[in-house]
């Protein structure tokens, strides 16, 4: 089967669009304009964020390739408009979308890349692109809010106001649910009970099926902001309570976390952000150990015992690191550990089969997918291309032929479509 003769349309668990710079200070409470995230320019005309005036602490710079070999393979200089950041599919091997072309070719796709930027934050722009696309329906992760956490840690005021401004521009501006097709999940610290609480029942009640938090462990509190706290600690039960009554889905994306941290037990420099992280801090504090200690904290404390109805997305965090994980979950269950915050001690499934029932999971574009499916199974697999990003997949539909040739049609569209749709709650 071709790329373009799909019989069905996808589903896409991890796609992006674009939030405007200024949309913090237009829907921010105005008593607290002065904590907006805005953008400036630096002294050499540079776009740079503040963050209540303060520079941003996360720098994002993918050191990928060299500046040279982006120059070569673009065509032209990388920093301009052709930033391969913003260029789908430039960070990856076998389907990066540039392989194989010939400069006419090549120059041809990039106008064809920098005319469709503007479908990046228009929702009916994106419709049209997700229509040639062959996508029915994506959950699309806006860009900053998931490290505001991380940049106002010391200022849970901030982080809440700025939450609700980006909630407010999403749900005005797009919509959390556009024509049951575009996803935006709105964004929902856990810093202060009180505040999320208030601000989850704002969200259920404009209608938001999915409600994005944090990867990792959930932020210290007022008391503890450098600290950190299980998502399942029953101090956020409340919260639990309502998305669980709700039906409501919970959305997890890669993003800025304080991991780096405890680099200072292994003489690493614990101020460093991805931009600096070097081999072991990348390996160590980006992506795969939020992830692991997220799941494994939602069910080895029990959160689904407790809240039954509760189902996760985790985007953009791939799956090398879930088989073994779920091995040891189920090692440790078998072993008879204790499972915390549960009345028997014990959990009452192996946790392997706790995640199969309550949990989605995005491999990345070019990962194996049948070593995790044989591994994992194949309900919890669903399919995500992080478009438009460099690392994502320019052309949705080449994943099928690319990355599932060994499966059945069947499990193909199981994949591509079907468990993601049981997930929204679309139909199949």
């Amino acid at each position: 089967m071709s790329e373009a003769d799909l019989p069905y349309q996808i589903m896409d668990a991890d796609n992006h669009f674009n939030e405007p710079p200024d949309c913090y200070e237009r829907y921010i409470d105005p008593q607290q304009r002065h904590l907006a995230i805005r953008y400036v320019k630096d002294a050499h005309g540079q776009s740079m964020q503040l963050f209540a005036g303060r520079p941003s602490k996360f720098t994002g710079d993918q050191i990928v390739f060299s500046a040279d070999t982006l120059k070569e393979m673009l065509g032209t200089d990388p920093t301009g408009e052709d930033n391969p950041v913003e260029t789908p599919g430039i960070f990856l091997n076998r389907l990066n979308s540039l392989k194989g072309l010939t400069d006419t070719e090549r120059k041809e796709l990039l106008e064809q890349f920098r005319e469709q930027r503007e479908s990046y934050g228009n929702r009916e722009l994106r419709l049209a692109l997700m229509n040639e696309q062959g996508i029915q329906a994506a959950l699309m992760f806006p860009a900053s809010a998931h490290d505001i956490e991380y940049e106002f840690a010391d200022n849970v005021d901030a982080i809440y106001a700025n939450v609700r401004a980006f909630n407010r521009w999403m749900h005005e501006e797009v919509g959390f649910a556009y024509e049951s097709r575009l996803f935006l999940p709105p964004y929902l610290p856990l810093a202060d009970v009180d505040l999320a609480l208030r601000e989850l029942e704002t969200l259920l009640a404009q209608g938001a099926p999915v409600i994005q938090i944090k990867s990792g462990h959930a932020h210290g509190g007022r008391h503890n902001p450098y600290g950190g706290r299980s998502i399942a600690d029953p101090i956020y039960d409340p919260i639990w309570a309502r998305i669980n009554e709700s039906n409501t889905r919970v959305a997890v994306h890669l993003g800025g976390t304080d991991y780096q941290k405890y680099g200072a037990d292994w003489s690493e420099d614990p101020e460093v952000t991805f931009g600096q992280f070097d081999a072991f801090q990348w390996m160590m504090y980006w992506g795969d150990r939020p992830a692991i200690e997220l799941t494994s904290a939602l069910i080895l404390h029990n959160l689904f015992g407790r809240f039954p109805n509760i189902r996760v997305c985790l985007s953009e965090q791939g799956t090398v690191w879930l088989p073994y994980t779920l091995r040891k979950m189920d090692h440790a269950f078998m072993m008879g550990r204790k499972a915390k915050w549960s009345s028997t001690g014990r959990l009452d499934r192996r946790p392997s089969e706790i995640f199969r029932s309550h949990f989605v999971v995005a491999p990345f574009p070019e990962e194996n997918v049948r070593r995790v499916v044989d591994e994992v199974g194949i309900t919890p697999i669903v399919f995500g291309s992080d478009f438009p990003h460099g690392e994502g997949l320019a052309w949705p539909k080449q994943y099928v032929p690319a990355q599932l040739a060994g499966f059945t049609e069947e499990e193909k569209r199981t994949i591509m479509r079907d468990n993601l749709a049981n997930f929204l709650d679309l139909p199949v």
